[in-house]
């Protein structure tokens, strides 16, 4: 019998005269899925037509669904446009006409090739790879696909980060405008928000009184909406940030406006930023840069790397890791705890000594 268990369903999976039969099994359980393909077989025999979950299952009928249902119910609308452009652009073009059941790991690393010599980056391809792998493997809980293809990401090199010196961070804050965009840049500076953090900031979002800000939303192509972890997150303020934000006008619910009153949008700010930079005689920079000019003082200035990852909001340490590379003087003074700590006593360690005096090892 030809039954197997994937993930949490019983399927059957039976070849014939050459012709292979995968079926998901009404009755979710190995006895289930034995009588099951009893059935099957018998009909077979006498030549009744057998119906394959899989085998009619194209990548553009089911990714189509797979968008509608999934992705319009658990994405943010970044992340939908984002999905929605590597399916049509992309992935559509490529493995549309095909069921999904034909989609292998072979086929897979032909469209790493493909899109590797048309230009695209690593990061790019494994993008596209995330979308594909999610909409595979919902395929299979959805029981369309008995076992999603093996798929390996394309190794990445690690990025090089552009970030200001602080007399560069001076400078800059110097050559903007006068007012909000100034404020802006300076809070970027202390507090390493993302840019849609900051234009999504509200005066009720700030306390004097306690110092600090907390993070409750963020603005992506114009769509209010929560942070990127959806998590909240409070910020200490500085006391440079604090009279820079007394010193703005409470005239509005947003802390950077237009003077409609809507918030100020990322073109305009991105503009301002350009401009600014250009009279402080910088190379061209965004507001990320200062986002990572943020973590690399704090980094360089020895502060934890764990603590440098709830002020940054990221998920994972591993984010945050990118800038340990910064902190030289952190590893330094862990060898020197270690000095410091057997400064009075000598162990023997002769196994790893080959029988020298323990002196040698200096530990």
């Amino acid at each position: 019998m030809s039954t197997r268990r994937i993930k949490n369903s019983w399927w059957v999976d039976f070849r014939v005269d050459n012709i292979r039969h995968r079926v998901r099994s009404p009755e979710n359980s190995q006895a289930g899925a034995k009588a099951y393909e009893a059935i099957l077989r018998r009909k077979l025999a006498s030549e009744e037509p057998i119906k394959s979950t899989s085998a009619k299952a194209t990548f553009a009928c089911f990714s189509d669904q797979w968008f509608d249902t999934y992705v319009m119910t658990n994405n943010k609308p970044s992340s939908q446009k984002s999905r929605r452009q590597i399916l049509t652009n992309h992935l559509l073009p490529y493995f549309g006409a095909s069921e999904i059941a034909d989609i292998s790991s072979g086929r897979i690393e032909q469209y790493k090739n493909q899109k590797l010599k048309a230009g695209l980056s690593p990061k790019s391809i494994n993008l596209h790879l995330g979308v594909l792998s999610k909409c595979l493997n919902d395929a299979v809980e959805w029981g369309q696909l008995a076992v999603a293809p093996r798929l390996r990401h394309l190794r990445l090199q690690q990025p090089t980060y552009r970030f200001l010196s602080r007399d560069e961070a001076r400078r800059l804050v110097a050559a903007m405008p006068e007012g909000r965009y100034r404020v802006m840049t300076l809070l970027a500076c202390h507090t390493g928000l993302r840019i849609g953090e900051l234009l999504a900031l509200q005066w009720d979002d700030i306390s004097f009184t306690n110092r600090h800000l907390v993070v409750r939303r963020s603005i992506v192509d114009g769509v209010i909406g929560t942070t990127k972890n959806n998590r909240e997150r409070q910020v200490p303020l500085s006391t440079a940030v604090i009279f820079a934000l007394e010193s703005l006008p409470h005239d509005n619910a947003w802390l950077f406006h237009q003077t409609t009153g809507a918030p100020l949008t990322y073109g305009m700010a991105q503009h301002a930023i350009a401009m600014g930079g250009r009279r402080a005689g910088l190379h061209p920079i965004g507001w990320h840069a200062l986002r990572h000019s943020f973590a690399s003082w704090l980094v360089g200035d020895g502060v934890p790397i764990p603590v440098v990852q709830g002020l940054l909001g990221h998920s994972t340490i591993e984010m945050t890791m990118r800038y340990a590379h910064l902190a030289p003087s952190a590893f330094r003074n862990a060898i020197q705890v270690l000095e410091n700590s057997s400064s009075n006593e000598a162990p023997e360690f002769s196994w790893a000594t080959g029988g020298q005096p323990a002196s040698v090892l200096a530990i």
